[in-house]
């Protein structure tokens, strides 16, 4: 069979699971995670429908080439570091609960001081004093 053949199966397969994740999820997740998953379900199939697979398994590969080919020096370890960092970020912040900001009632905002302009002083300030102005001494 054709290599293109099994990609258009693994894609369906992949669309057809999310949207069956879609659809468990539908009367217990929140919209905006029905939403959210049901746009990543339907990533593969518009991917292959345009024609990227191809360049998405390409990509993949010289993904891999580049991984292989890597000289491990410092500024690369620490760039490692930093995207392993950046992904355990991401990772966990998905599993920190939600906790809902509390509305402070109209009663417990104290409120605001009335406007009053400043009030005019009797002698002037020194600010900036502009060299036609400077005393002469």
């Amino acid at each position: 069979m054709d290599i293109s053949w099994w990609v258009m199966v693994i894609v369906i397969g992949w669309t057809v699971l999310g949207l069956v994740l879609v659809a468990v999820l539908w009367a217990r997740a929140p919209w905006k995670a029905v939403l959210a998953w049901l746009g990543i379900a339907l990533i593969p199939l518009g991917v292959w429908l345009v024609g990227l697979s191809q360049a998405a398994i390409d990509g993949w590969n010289t993904l891999a080439l580049w991984w292989q080919g890597l000289t491990y020096t410092l500024p690369v370890m620490v760039g490692l570091s930093l995207l392993g960092l950046a992904g355990l970020l991401l990772l966990v912040s998905r599993f920190v609960p939600n906790r809902p900001r509390k509305r402070k009632s109209a009663a417990s905002i104290p409120p605001a001081a009335p406007y009053r302009p400043a009030q005019p002083r009797s002698e002037a300030e020194p600010t900036l004093i502009l060299p036609e102005n400077r005393p002469q001494g």
